[in-house]
């Protein structure tokens, strides 16, 4: 977004007159002051994948997800808004998720603050469908290596469930200037739905600027849970703007 021109706005007349000078200034220094106001940044994905995962576990009942979101910076602050097709208990066909959060650097750490409000859409009447969650990052790059500790909370989850915790850990390796690998290890702990524990491992390569494709291998410890919880390889495949 372009800050604004205050000659196309106020183009010179040869007459105007005295007393409209005070009024043309006053416009033209507002004019200023505004175009000296930050702009957010703002971002544009869409994706496909071969299988929705999240936390260790399909979404998608085995099917591809289409996804896509729309964010804007400001500083360390951000928002978003993003959404992707499920197939889940009680009727789930799509996921929207509504995020506000804090991304500050401190001492070469980088640090992620967020909550974020949940929405399955097409679930049958009476489902609890809407929920909260709220996620702390801390991460640091030393070289090519790179490491994250993610701490996510759910007070209230979606139709039973209730409080949750999803604590990860990440490692990540640069294999070149556009390829980077990486493996993660989750737990999930919760006294009124499934606990296991989840990783995954893979490779994720920037074919341009935009467009970015990942190939990773995800499972659990608790296959005898349910098709959800089994080993699975996902490709998936993104164009940022």
């Amino acid at each position: 977004m372009s800050s604004t021109d205050s000659r196309r706005v106020f183009p010179r007349k040869r007459n105007v007159s005295v007393a409209l000078a005070p009024i043309a200034a006053v416009c033209l220094a507002g004019a200023a002051h505004a175009s000296e106001l930050p702009v957010p940044d703002l971002e544009w994905q869409v994706g496909v994948a071969t299988e929705n995962v999240a936390k260790g576990l399909g979404k998608s009942g085995g099917d591809p997800s289409i996804s896509g979101s729309v964010g804007a910076s400001l500083g360390d602050f951000y928002a978003e808004f993003g959404g992707s097709t499920v197939d889940l208990g009680g009727g789930a066909d799509s996921e929207l998720v509504t995020t506000v959060g804090y991304a500050p650097e401190i001492g070469g750490f980088e640090f992620d603050f967020s909550a974020m409000h949940k929405v399955f859409t097409g679930t049958v009447a009476g489902y609890d469908s809407r929920f909260m969650e709220y996620q702390a990052d801390v991460s640091r790059a030393v070289g090519p290596a790179g490491v994250r500790l993610r701490v996510n909370y759910t007070p209230d989850g979606s139709g039973s469930a209730k409080e949750a915790w999803w604590v990860e850990a990440q490692g990540s390796y640069a294999l070149g200037a556009r390829t980077r690998a990486s493996i993660a290890v989750g737990e999930r702990i919760s006294d009124t739905s499934a606990e296991y524990t989840a990783w995954n491992v893979g490779v994720k390569h920037k074919l341009t600027r935009q467009v970015a494709a990942d190939l990773r291998w995800y499972d659990t410890d608790q296959h005898d849970l349910g098709e959800r919880y089994e080993g699975r390889l996902v490709g998936a495949l993104t164009f940022a703007f």
